[in-house]
């Protein structure tokens, strides 16, 4: 492990002190500009039904109530304009939907239609008083009830409710399965997941009909994507358009793209003439914002007794939701090309079906298809290991790929960068004293103690930098590094900041760069109107390419100044030295320059340098002592890490506490270890939170169950236990940087792991299968049937059915259900 040293000025973060103290506002806080009228309120009505013909709504009620200034139907408000957006790839079919619900509603907390007040009560209030003549229709919530021929479909133009079936990997299937001493079944469930960020979703907009000036404030993880999007909906020029990212209470994937509301606030703006503000309350946040997670994975491993695995086979089933939003289709193809993980197998065999369900759709969520792939993987080999009676370190190195592979191309397509997956399980097994951990278990086995020991482990790889599945036709991302007439240095970035510290990280970066501390760096973010761009924040890219960018610009703004400096005073730039804010000569300190001064002589003389091409964001050239430089990847990175964790259960009740986490993750060269420990602390909390506690549940007619924040459990900071980390680096070749990502790692690590452990806790009473969440009523459950002789497991499951693409012939025998017979 490498210790870096951190430029003055940074040894805390530059973004904390304004949250701290309450300086800095969140989009609710937030006023109309100087000159502009009082923002108004939207409120949303929603469908109180899971599927339903939208037969009227009346409206004149509302309309008549104190404060209200609009009411609108859906198909008044956004019936003209373009369907709701998706990314899909081909063979997806994308369902006709609408901004809101016009004709029908798919799940509960479909929005049907919106008022608007001058104070949020009002509209709230008035929201209640519109009446919708709803039909009921048959509901399908569970995703694999869906695939069957004769359930209700959500969409009767599409005969189905199967939009896409993909299937992924390579190798001789069938000679791996023939070659194996035994087949090893299981069934593994993600569940689905509410992102429950602290800030739900919130945006204020306003159209100066004077100036035609379109601006939005956005909690967002996209800048210029929101631009783009506000642009295609509005029918507006990207110049009449600025989009600025006001403080973001979390994102986790969730508020990379906008759903229907957001817009239908912004096409009130431009309607109205006016602000309109849209603050989503909690209920209708884990009713209506894209849930993450939702598959159900049905796999078969061709094992050899000693370990090795030759062949897998995954079938899996993706719950959609009602409708294709944002990255919700390509989150379980997603999933399809990480099944190789960081393993050496002789063939894959994978295919995922998509279901549309009565429930709202599912998206992008923390990690997006890697860690349900990792959970795949991971319960896998947990079981080869039980049943082998082999230690589960051992079976893992058995399978892993070598140090010396890279680069690696896995059976799914993909080429991994760089790894060293033994050594950072080797680490994690260090820290976490896994032999004495084992002794002691032992200990409290043969004395039969209520408090049960549980060892887990979880290796997992990652792919991060195009959160799995490139985005065709977006530009490079940019940055503009300058340095100004007082000798500090700006940098101007298109990233989406959502607390991560990509302030500090950029500053870094520039700071050492430019051999000056922290505190004489400015890093500016969040605004359009910035001379950069950038695709988002997230899938664990910022560091490895907004960092690049920042990184690449501000070696270009150096070498100008390295060359003007070569100029005046007459010496070769390769004699020159920057350090604390002046250029020398080598050997001849009273001989130099300031920065500061540098940049003054350009403002006074521009042409003393050549001036950069108009940058391709909004064709403005580059002014004065600076540089704009733009970066895209060969390819994505691929973090990776191990994961130990010790549990104790109490098998009187049921109750899990988890005594030691230890998490080594490998992000590639590490910049700042105090901003990639906090993410892993951060992700590790959802991650734990998915294993023991959180669950989206409905009912068999698409109510939600979980509807408030009493009924959805989050962890709370003493239900997170302490974390242990370690660092294992493995540069990657694949930027300037050498950067992985490590946003993801404890959402990825975290649930094989946990589950692993209470499984390992469970073992002596027989239980060998359990799903997520891990609460304490379902293990006590599972307890006492094995205590009373009824326990059903272990469950066998029978091979796989693989459903046929429809592009196949028709001739082709297809099985009457989709899941197993």
């Amino acid at each position: 492990m490498t210790e870096r040293l951190i430029p003055a000025g940074l040894e805390r973060r530059k973004e904390d002190y304004g949250l701290i103290t309450g300086a800095l506002g969140y989009v609710d806080d937030l006023s109309a500009p100087e000159g502009r009228p009082a923002p108004l309120y939207m409120a949303v009505v929603r469908s109180p039904y899971a599927h339903a013909l939208i037969r009227g709504i009346k409206l004149e009620a509302a309309k008549a109530a104190p404060g209200v200034v609009a009411a609108f139907s859906g198909a008044e408000l956004v019936g003209h304009l373009p369907n709701l957006d998706a990314i899909v790839l081909p063979g997806i079919k994308k369902p006709e939907r609408k901004l809101l619900a016009i004709d029908r509603a798919r799940y509960v907390g479909d929005p049907v239609a919106v008022v608007v007040a001058t104070n949020q009560y009002a509209a709230q209030d008035a929201r209640e008083l519109v009446k919708v003549d709803y039909e009921l229709l048959p509901t399908v919530a569970d995703p694999e009830a869906a695939l069957a021929p004769n359930a209700p479909l959500l969409y009767d133009e599409l005969g189905s409710n199967i939009a896409f079936v993909q299937r992924s990997g390579s190798g001789d299937i069938q000679a791996a399965f023939e070659q194996a001493d035994r087949i090893i079944r299981l069934r593994v469930v993600n569940q689905r997941l509410a992102p429950a960020s602290i800030e739900n979703r919130a945006c204020m907009f306003d159209y100066d009909p004077a100036t035609e000036q379109f601006t939005a404030w956005v909690s967002s993880q996209r800048v210029y994507g929101s631009r783009d999007i506000l642009a295609h909906y509005l029918g507006l020029e990207h110049r009449q358009i600025r989009v600025i990212n006001v403080q973001v209470g979390g994102g986790f994937g969730a508020k990379a793209r906008f759903m229907g509301e957001e817009v239908a606030a912004a096409a009130l703006a431009l309607k109205l003439g006016q602000p309109v503000k849209w603050i989503e309350g909690r209920s209708e946040n884990m009713q209506a914002q894209a849930h993450g997670r939702g598959q159900i994975n049905y796999i078969e491993a061709a094992v050899k007794n000693d370990g090795r695995i030759l062949g897998l086979k995954v079938r899996s089933i993706a719950d959609l939701g009602a409708f294709l939003a944002g990255a919700g289709a390509i989150v379980p193809i997603g999933t399809l090309r990480m099944l190789n993980g960081p393993y050496r197998f002789a063939a894959i065999d994978s295919q995922v079906v998509g279901a549309l369900s009565n429930k709202v759709a599912t998206s992008a969520y923390r990690g997006a298809g890697r860690p349900e792939a990792a959970y795949v993987l991971e319960r896998t080999i947990e079981r080869v290991a039980r049943e082998l009676n082999l230690d589960p370190p051992l079976v893992r190195v058995r399978n892993f790929i070598a140090p010396g592979a890279f680069p690696y191309t896995a059976l799914t397509g993909i080429t991994y960068d760089s790894g060293n997956y033994a050594a950072a399980m080797k680490l994690a097994l260090d820290l976490g004293e896994y032999r004495w951990w084992r002794s002691e278990q032992q200990a409290r086995r043969e004395a039969n103690s209520p408090k049960q020991i549980g060892i887990g482990l979880a290796t997992y790889l990652e792919i991060a930098g195009d959160g799995g599945v490139p985005l065709p036709g977006a530009p490079k991302e940019a940055a503009t590094v300058r340095i100004r007439p007082d000798g500090t240095i700006l940098v101007q970035s298109g990233v989406a900041h959502n607390g991560q510290g990509h302030f500090t990280a950029f500053a870094q970066i520039a700071a050492e760069v430019f051999k000056l501390p922290g505190d004489r760096i400015e890093v500016l973010m969040n605004d359009s109107s910035l001379p950069a761009y950038g695709i988002g924040t997230f899938g664990s890219r910022t560091i490895q390419i907004a960092g690049s960018v920042v990184y690449l610009a501000a070696q270009a703004a150096r070498e100008k100044a390295l060359k003007l400096a070569g100029q005046l005073l007459e010496a070769a730039p390769d004699d020159l030295v920057m350090e604390e804010g002046n250029i020398t000569v080598k050997g001849v300190p009273g001989r130099g320059i300031s920065l500061g001064e540098l940049a003054r002589r350009v403002e006074a003389q521009p042409d003393l340098i050549e001036r950069e091409a108009p940058n391709p964001v909004n064709g403005v050239p580059i002014e004065g002592l600076a540089a704009w430089r733009d970066f895209q990847p060969e390819g994505p990175t691929f973090p990776s890490g191990a994961h130990l964790s010790i549990v104790e259960l109490d098998t009187e009740t049921g109750e899990v506490q988890v005594l030691n986490y230890i998490a080594v993750d490998d992000c590639g060269r590490v910049l700042n270890h105090y901003l990639a420990e906090a993410q892993v602390h951060g992700g590790l909390a959802q991650g734990i939170g998915q294993a023991l506690f959180e669950e989206i549940v409905h009912d068999e007619n698409g109510q939600l169950l979980t509807g408030t924040l009493m009924d959805y459990t989050v962890p709370t900071a003493e239900q997170v236990p302490s974390i242990l980390t370690g660092i294992i680096e493995t540069p990657s070749p694949r930027n300037p940087l050498g950067a992985k990502g490590v946003g993801e790692a404890g959402c990825t690590g975290g649930p094989p792991c946990i589950v692993n452990a209470v499984l390992d806790a469970l073992a002596p009473y027989g239980i060998i299968e359990i799903d997520m969440p891990l609460r304490p009523e379902k293990i006590w459950k599972l307890l006492q049937a094995a205590k009373n002789g009824n326990l059903d497991q272990p469950r066998r499951y029978p091979p796989a059915v693989f459903l046929e693409p429809e592009s196949q012939p028709e001739a082709v025998e297809r099985p009457k259900t989709f899941v197993f017979e």
